[in-house]
């Protein structure tokens, strides 16, 4: 077929230079047409019958030096239907130099190269290193420690109005002193409940109608494991199986974030060089915030307050048969670059735990500070809400 639009050789001479945040990008969603000029280049339309406004964009990358490289990548396809360019200039069209279109997540600079600027770290593998000086009120000198955490795979998957949450091989690892924790699976979900529980209304001035609605859900966790070094020996607590009921207190519109209370049993055993292994049935409650801050998912925010009153059916030394495990931990992470479309996030946070489970462990607070890197093997842009 003829190339359809002679008098395109005029965009032909190439983009003029123009900032990035002065070239407005092609809308995804709707048609884009393609036409050659008549050097034989393509080039991508895309024209607003409203405003009565075309962007152009070439169909290649550019190099520093304006030529044309590799196609687009990323690009949706186009039709090269007849375009008559001198027609729509006639009628009262503009022609304005633009950017491409670009996938949901993705944006194009204005040499037509895309990339990733909106992640979602619910959707990810990753690992990390960090610096996680642990103080011990009795020895606030003992402060040299570094870790290193890991999750295989992080996956949210919204199905309507129920959020379910997987994670697979999740944890960490603790230098000087040595300790590390896994958790092979993790499941749990959210509902979002149309029908309140109950309907309030009052009388007070204006009559108003109140609903009270109870999103329960449900928490799952199996193959938890533990180790420590203490003064008796090596130590190992495995977390066979938990099973807790959620009550969601607060949930975002697409159901990422959220602030809950969820509460259980557990079965574990314990096992260390010196009374062997013992196993135990777990009450467990919890008090949850995860939020993401921002659209881009780049700010990223998370509290956990956790007790859990391990009975063991063995006496364990002077706790007897009843222990006891307190942590609360605040963390916040924000995604700082990108490499290659995978984020790297700096993660800080701030936690105390009290434990009188394992013998050997001093039974006394200690408070966590960590600073460390996460860098994310896949991580996809958020979904729309």
């Amino acid at each position: 077929m003829r190339a359809p639009c002679v008098a395109f050789a005029a965009i032909a001479i190439g983009l003029p230079a123009v900032a990035l945040a002065d070239l407005p990008m092609m809308e995804r969603d709707r048609p884009v047409e393609c036409a050659k000029d008549t050097e034989g280049r393509t080039w991508r339309i895309q024209c607003d019958h409203v405003t009565k406004q075309c962007l152009y964009a070439a169909s290649d990358e550019l190099g520093v030096d304006g030529d044309r490289g590799k196609p687009l990548e990323r690009a949706k396809d186009c039709s090269f239907d007849p375009f008559d360019r001198a027609a729509l200039a006639a009628a009262g069209y503009k022609f304005v130099p633009g950017r491409a279109d670009a996938p949901h997540g993705y944006t194009r600079d204005d040499r037509g190269r895309v990339f990733q600027i909106n992640f979602d770290l619910r959707k990810r593998i990753y690992f990390g290193a960090a610096y996680t000086p642990k103080k011990i009120l009795e020895n606030p000198l003992e402060s040299t420690r570094t870790s290193l955490d890991f999750g295989l795979l992080v996956l949210n998957i919204k199905n309507d109005r129920t959020m379910h949450r997987l994670r697979f091989v999740e944890g960490g690892v603790h230098l000087e002193p040595f300790s590390s924790e896994l958790v092979l699976a993790q499941y749990d979900l959210s509902h979002r409940f149309l029908d309140p529980l109950l309907r309030i209304t009052t009388f007070v001035g204006e009559p108003q109608r109140h609903d009270l609605t109870l999103n329960i859900g449900m928490w799952t966790e199996v193959g938890g494991l533990e180790l420590h070094r203490t003064s008796r020996g090596n130590a190992q607590l495995w977390k066979h199986a938990t099973a807790m009921v959620t009550l969601d207190l607060w949930q975002s519109a697409d159901l990422g974030s959220f602030l809950r209370f969820r509460t259980g049993l557990g079965l574990e055993g314990q096992r260390d060089e010196v009374t062997g292994y013992h196993s135990a049935l777990v009450a467990q409650s919890a008090l949850e915030l995860d939020v993401t801050l921002d659209d881009d998912g780049f700010h990223n925010l998370r509290f956990e307050l956790d007790h859990e009153l391990p009975r063991y059916f063995v006496e364990m030394g002077a706790t007897g048969k009843l222990a006891q495990r307190m942590k609360a931990k605040l963390q916040y992470e924000a995604i700082v670059l990108a490499i290659n479309d995978q984020p790297l996030s700096l993660k800080l946070a701030m936690g105390g735990e009290k434990r009188d489970d394992i013998p050997g462990l001093p039974d006394q607070w200690a408070f966590v500070m960590d600073a460390g890197l996460r860098f994310s093997l896949w991580a996809p842009p958020r979904s729309h809400l």
